[in-house]
């Protein structure tokens, strides 16, 4: 590969020029941007992702009933690239000094798991057994792609009624790149450090203390707390943490772990349905990195006892709620969860019988 001046990379031959989407490092803040022109969507007639257009996209997986054949109906859960995707799998990875500056090719994957055959499906409206088969999908997509030792990092990732977006067929987004995301790599660091001082998994210290004040709890099941975090970032943010230590979400995975996760989503998008307006959110999957890929010897050391994979939702605000970078919330987190507690409470079901007793094994003692 060669360069031909800035922003342009291109094969050694006499064949016209194309741009290729970079990603730049910025050395003031340490992050990673994308620059990526902007592409013309394609003209569309009726969903690409509804039963009876499969043909118009290549299926990466699917969950399948009674053995019909790619890329035809009868899927419960299929995965399919994006449209138009912000890295991929076909870039050959090009690690290049600009000077003082960092670029790297956008290679990784972008993919969309279609969550249901139902155009008009929402998590609050899928049951629970439907959502499972979601969870397990992203198992299956993060040990996929982290089989490729080039990929780093990958998000897990939905978004509801984003403000700009016009409604579209229910799905998750993968995105797999060659670098850690931003603020995972943050993310990371203060969980080592935490560990590092205290030899103790910062997330699993957190559950302990909410769990006993319960105050900012929504809800707890045998094997997982749904929390409004003490720093919440918007009025409804709410985490939900496994209450058994693990780094990654694929290792973590079990039938029972994905029965109790999916019913409880299944309820608390229920409730902000029901109770809450159906806000416009964003659920992300916060979980370890792709461990094969380590650059330096050193690199995630203590990962598997210092992180704690989790699910976060983040609604979306209706206005601007950032000063500078710091997040601007109007309502405090315990009195978030006190109202979240209220909407969640089924007919006839008390406080005290919805707060269920600590799984065996709660938390991670080192």
């Amino acid at each position: 590969m060669m360069r031909d001046g800035p922003g342009r990379i291109h094969a050694a031959r006499a064949e016209p020029e194309e741009d290729v989407d970079e990603l730049r490092r910025d050395p003031t803040r340490g992050r990673w941007v994308l620059i990526r022109p902007k592409a013309v969507p394609p003209a569309e007639s009726g969903c690409p992702y509804c039963p009876g257009a499969e043909a118009g996209s290549k299926e990466i997986a699917a969950y399948r009933k009674d053995g019909s054949a790619p890329n035809t109906p009868g899927w419960s859960v299929r995965v399919v690239p994006a449209a138009d995707p912000y890295f991929r799998i076909e870039h050959e990875l090009v690690r290049e000094g600009v000077g003082m500056f960092d670029m790297i090719t956008p290679r990784g994957a972008s993919e969309l798991i279609i969550e249901s055959p139902r155009h008009e499906d929402t998590l609050a409206s899928m049951e629970p057994e439907q959502i499972e088969s979601v969870l397990w999908m992203y198992r299956d997509r993060l040990l996929d792609l982290k089989r490729d030792n080039q990929i780093r990092d990958i998000l897990v990732s939905r978004r509801y009624r984003k403000p700009g977006v016009p409604p579209h067929h229910p799905y998750s987004r993968v995105t797999a790149i060659p670098i850690v995301f931003d603020e995972m790599r943050r993310e990371l660091r203060e969980a080592r450090e935490y560990y590092q001082y205290k030899r103790r998994c910062l997330y699993c210290d957190m559950l302990r203390q909410e769990v006993a004040a319960e105050e900012r709890v929504a809800r707890l099941t045998p094997g997982f707390a749904a929390l409004v975090p003490y720093a919440a970032r918007g009025a409804l943010e709410t985490w939900f943490v496994p209450r058994r230590h693990g780094c990654s979400y694929e290792e973590a995975l079990t039938p029972e772990t994905a029965q109790d996760l999916a019913r409880l989503l299944s309820q608390y998008f229920r409730t902000l349905a029901r109770s809450f307006g159906d806000p416009a959110y964003e659920l992300v999957l916060h979980t370890a990195p792709n461990l094969k890929s380590r650059i330096l010897q050193g690199d995630w050391a203590t990962i598997r006892d210092d992180y704690h994979w989790h699910l976060e939702v983040v609604g979306y605000p209706e206005r601007a709620n950032r000063l500078g970078g710091i997040f601007v919330t109007e309502k405090f987190p315990e009195t978030t969860a006190a109202e979240l507690r209220e909407a969640w409470e089924a007919p006839g079901e008390s406080p005290e019988s919805a707060r269920q007793a600590p799984a065996a094994g709660e938390g991670h003692r080192s």
